[in-house]
């Protein structure tokens, strides 16, 4: 999924936009997953390509950190 925020009606609202929490994350249901990632891995572009950084890794957890949110009860679960 490689769908820019351009192609979106401009009333469209981010799945992004609605998560404060874990618990947000876990609540989405399962075919929305690819489609907070996408935003997620938009939003790191455009913040890294203003403030400089590492974008690489970033966007290669993306996924990874949903998966962890959505299967463990963070943040009573802690990550090492």
């Amino acid at each position: 999924m490689t769908k820019s925020d351009s192609s979106k009606p401009a009333s469209a609202k981010r799945l992004l936009d609605g998560i404060h929490s874990p618990a947000d994350v876990k609540a989405l249901r399962e075919q929305d997953l690819p489609q907070l990632a996408q935003e997620v891995r938009d939003e790191l572009i455009k913040v890294l390509s203003q403030t400089g950084g590492h974008l690489g890794p970033n966007l290669g957890v993306v996924e990874l950190t949903i998966a962890l949110h959505r299967v463990f009860e963070t943040p009573k679960d802690r990550f090492v």
